[in-house]
């Protein structure tokens, strides 16, 4: 391809991606409220609650989980189990396009939109959940393959949690959103997706996932999290669980 025909399309694609940005930001701090309609409001019956996941009992459901929840789904590779469990918490997912990627990028998980697909219609976009494949650090606990099962299965399903708020969100309000990520208005937005897991009946294993991680750093499980704190912690996800009648049969069990 020519160069200057190559810079050329590369700078009118930086500008209109610019130029998209600066509307979603004037928008986000213009002061109108975000709608959010629908999100986090499954069928109180239809929610399924399991305590803990226990991968050897899962295994032989593997295929019928694969049948109903696995289509147009690009599965992670060794956490495919994981990733049905969780899929199978979410039926408003059971259609969409949803890519897993494993790739070493510093963030544990992360979940959005495709840009390519950011145009279309909720229903016709690929969303993508990307997990982080390497660490240098000392912070190893962070990476998916050194959690336990239950706990994994929790984290993946905080991030289609996530996949589930954007089914609602127009191109505009997933710029809004992004910017959201820059600025403090992150922690509510990651606290709400928290109470979006528990809301879908995946509060055990987000609660295994937090407590992994507070107790594999040294952090007291019971305390309550930092004020500035992104996620909930262990205390806080128990006292949603508690408030919700859909767990009471498997709080006898903690």
């Amino acid at each position: 391809m020519n160069t200057r025909f190559l810079n050329n399309h590369l700078l009118i694609r930086q500008c209109i991606l610019a130029g998209s940005a600066v509307i979603g930001l004037a928008w986000l701090w213009s002061g109108t409220e975000r709608p959010v309609q629908g999100v986090g409001q499954p069928d109180p019956i239809a929610v399924n609650i399991v305590r803990q996941y226990v991968a050897a009992e899962q295994r032989p459901r593997y295929q019928q989980l694969l049948q109903e929840f696995g289509r147009n789904k690009e599965l992670p590779e060794g956490y495919e189990l994981q990733a049905l469990l969780a899929l199978s918490h979410y039926p408003e997912l059971r259609e969409t396009r949803i890519r897993f990627i494993m790739d070493d990028v510093n963030i544990p998980l992360s979940s959005r939109p495709y840009w390519a697909t950011l145009y279309r219609s909720a229903a016709q976009r690929t969303y993508l959940v990307v997990i982080d494949s390497r660490r240098d650090d000392d912070r190893a606990e962070l990476l998916l393959r050194n959690q336990p099962f239950n706990a994994q299965t929790g984290v993946i399903g905080h991030e289609l949690a996530h996949t589930v708020y954007y089914l609602d969100r127009s191109f505009f309000d997933i710029l809004a959103d992004a910017a959201c990520q820059l600025s403090s208005c992150r922690i509510g937005f990651e606290r709400d997706t928290d109470q979006r897991t528990v809301d879908y009946g995946l509060g055990w294993q987000r609660y295994d996932h937090s407590l992994f991680l507070r107790t594999s750093f040294g952090a007291d499980p019971n305390a309550a999290a930092n004020p500035g704190s992104a996620y909930m912690g262990p205390r806080e996800l128990l006292d949603l669980m508690e408030s919700n009648p859909a767990y009471q049969a498997t709080l006898a069990q903690h």
